[in-house]
Formats: structure tokens, C-alpha cells, sequence
């Protein structure tokens, strides 16, 4: 047993949960609103029929349907109330002659309209040849079609467009002749080659200017110059010593730990000096190409004392004395060495670490 297609409203359930349904709708619905907008009654009606038809419950289609259903009402008002004026006149067929086809139009571009079916019915005038009626039904029969038709071919491009993927040519190498005699005759009329212009030959160049080949040639009108020489910042070096730890920066930024030579421009330079909690700014002038040196010490004041009585001396290259202790509030390097002397002892010495604030030396 063959099977058929469903028709009725399993059909119409199964075209509205089809993938292109909705797609479908939307077109058609389109369609219908520019006709709306064209005043194309005819093209409305049908497509919003069209719609109805398969989803009875759309919103669009019933509100377009229902508008040009409205304004084919007023006509019809107005249609019948031609009609009875023209009937009171001495020549009623002339009068009522532009309303001889407004009624059937009506009936033809809505036949759901009982009011033009009423009118066109109890209607005295002349109604059109029955071959003519019939030749309007057809007409519109194969507009519809044709509307259906051109909806498809909208819906079939939207789809494949929408299912193609985007693709970007590719660029066709040319052909280089490698294939034996024998078949060229046949690889030329199966395909079709386009001639490359050949690059055009070099010039010849003078023997004599060839070594100037590299050069570039200024444009006319401007006279090339010469690459200037970079001329280096002039700078010096900077020379750092301590006796205790220092870290060494210039604008928050860390430059290193002392000691250290530091390459600085030429000029002056204020640096920052950091032991522990303790900070001190110098400033120093850098001369070109030549290295200044500096030594940073950091003081503490400390008091001193000794058993017996000492005197007290700074080590160095020349000794510096600070008196006989006991000593208080004397302020001395951190990082130094101190010397205890007592003519009676041997001699001590005491390294500073910043950390203490006094020193006690006990001679035995």
C-alpha cells in the first residue's frame, strides 16, 4: 500500500515544526507587509492566507489580514452607498458604472467576505460574463502560485546561504611547461593557459659606474647628506667607598652597593646613601672622562670609657685622637676602628657597629 502525504491539520502540524518553518513564515510575512504598504490587497490577502494556512494562531498574519479586511470594508460601505444614490438619478447606469466591477473586485480579491458576496448577489446591475469571471479566478489562482513559487526561491537562497561556508579563492600557481612532447597538444586544449609577461632584461650598466650600483639615488631636487657621526654622551665614573655596608640610589632607583664604580653622565648628580634606617644625599660633580672618588661614613654618637684611663684614637692613615675617656657624646664613624692606648697595657681596639651606644674597654 502506498503512502500518502498527510494533509489536514497533521500536515499543516508537521510543515510548522519543519527546521524551515519558521524561516518560511518570517518571508512570507515580509512579503506581505511591504504589499500592505504598496496597497497590493490582492498580494496581502493571499500571502497572509498562505501564512494562516500554516500557522493558524500567527499574530502578524491575522493583524495584516484583519487591516486589509477593514479597508475592503469601508470600500464596500462606500460601494453600497454609490449604488443607492445612482438608483434615485434619471440614468442609473451611468451613474453606478464606476461600482460595476469595485463589488466583484471585492468579492475576488477577499472571498471570505460576506458583505461583497450580499452586495454582489441582491445587486440589480450587470454582473461580468461568466467567462470573464472565471478567467479573473484563474488569473488570481496563478498569482497565488507564483507568489508561493517566488517565496520558495527566497527561502531555498536564504537557507544555502545561510548553510554555505564562507570560502576565500585560492590563488592559482602558474603553469610551468614540464610535461613531454607528446601531450602538450593535448594539455592545451584542455586547459586554457594566459600568457605571463616576461620581466623586462636588466640594463646594462657601465663598466665604470658599476661599483656605485648599491648607492641610493636622492629623489630630484634634493641633495642627499651625509650620515652624522653619533656622538656619545660625555660621561665619568664614579668611584664609591665605605667602611660599613651602603646601598647607593638615585631617584628611587638602585644603582648598587657600595663599593662600586658607578658610570655617570657628565654634570651634577645628588645620590642617596642608605645603611639600615639611616639615609644621606651627596652631591657630586661628574667631569668627562674622569673618575671621581668619595668615601660615605655614617656617624653614631656613643659614649666611652675604660679601666684604667686610655686614650682614644680613630684608626686611619693618620690617627685621630678623641681624647682621654671617659668620653661622652662623641660622635664617630660607623664601620670605624678605635684604638685604646695606655702606657702600662698593650693596646686594644674597638670595631664600631652602629648598633651600640657606649663602649666599655677593660684593661688587664
Amino acid at each position: 500500500m502506498s503512502q500518502t502525504e498527510p494533509t489536514g491539520p497533521a500536515g499543516d502540524l508537521e510543515i510548522r515544526k519543519s527546521p524551515n518553518g519558521n524561516l518560511y513564515n518570517l518571508i512570507l510575512i515580509e512579503l506581505a507587509r511591504q504589499a500592505y504598504e504598496q496597497k497590493r490587497i490582492k498580494d496581502c490577502l493571499d500571502l497572509t492566507r498562505a501564512v494562516l494556512l500554516i500557522d493558524p494562531d500567527n499574530a502578524q498574519a491575522q493583524s495584516l489580514r484583519s487591516s486589509m479586511q477593514s479597508e475592503l470594508h469601508r470600500n464596500l460601505e462606500n460601494v453600497s452607498a454609490f449604488r443607492r444614490q445612482a438608483q434615485s438619478k434619471e440614468k442609473p447606469e451611468k451613474q453606478s458604472e464606476p461600482s460595476r466591477t469595485a463589488v466583484p473586485g471585492n468579492v475576488e480579491l477577499d472571498s471570505e467576505s460576506n458583505s461583497a458576496a450580499l452586495i454582489e448577489a441582491t445587486s440589480p446591475l450587470a454582473e461580468a460574463p461568466n467567462d470573464s469571471r472565471r478567467m479573473l479566478k484563474i488569473g488570481s489562482l496563478v498569482r497565488a502560485t507564483v507568489l508561493v513559487l517566488l517565496s520558495a526561491t527566497v527561502l531555498s537562497i536564504s537557507v544555502v546561504s545561510l548553510m554555505k561556508p564562507a570560502t576565500t579563492p585560492k590563488p592559482v600557481a602558474p603553469l610551468r611547461a614540464s610535461t613531454p612532447a607528446n601531450s602538450s597538444e593535448q594539455i592545451h586544449n584542455s586547459v586554457e593557459t594566459v600568457p605571463v609577461p616576461e620581466p623586462a632584461p636588466p640594463a646594462a650598466e657601465n663598466p665604470s659606474t658599476s661599483y656605485r650600483s648599491s648607492a641610493v639615488v636622492p629623489p630630484p631636487g634634493r641633495v642627499a647628506k651625509e650620515p652624522q657621526p653619533m656622538i656619545a654622551a660625555a660621561a665619568g665614573t664614579l668611584a664609591v667607598s665605605s667602611q660599613t655596608s651602603v646601598d647607593i640610589y638615585k631617584d628611587d632607583a638602585y644603582l648598587g652597593a657600595a663599593p662600586v664604580s658607578l658610570e655617570l653622565s657628565a654634570g651634577t648628580h645628588t645620590l642617596e646613601y642608605r645603611h639600615g634606617s639611616l639615609r644621606k644625599y651627596v652631591t657630586h660633580v661628574i667631569n668627562s672622562n674622569e673618575t671621581t672618588k668619595t668615601t660615605i661614613t655614617f656617624d653614631v654618637s656613643v659614649q666611652i670609657n675604660s679601666k684604667p684611663w686610655a686614650a682614644v684614637f680613630i684608626d686611619g692613615v693618620e690617627k685621630k685622637a678623641l681624647g682621654q675617656t671617659p668620653l661622652s657624646g662623641v660622635r664617630v664613624p660607623i664601620g670605624s676602628v678605635l684604638i685604646f692606648e695606655n702606657p702600662r697595657f698593650q693596646t686594644k681596639t674597638y670595631r664600631v657597629t652602629g648598633n651600640e651606644t657606649g663602649i666599655q674597654i677593660v684593661f688587664s
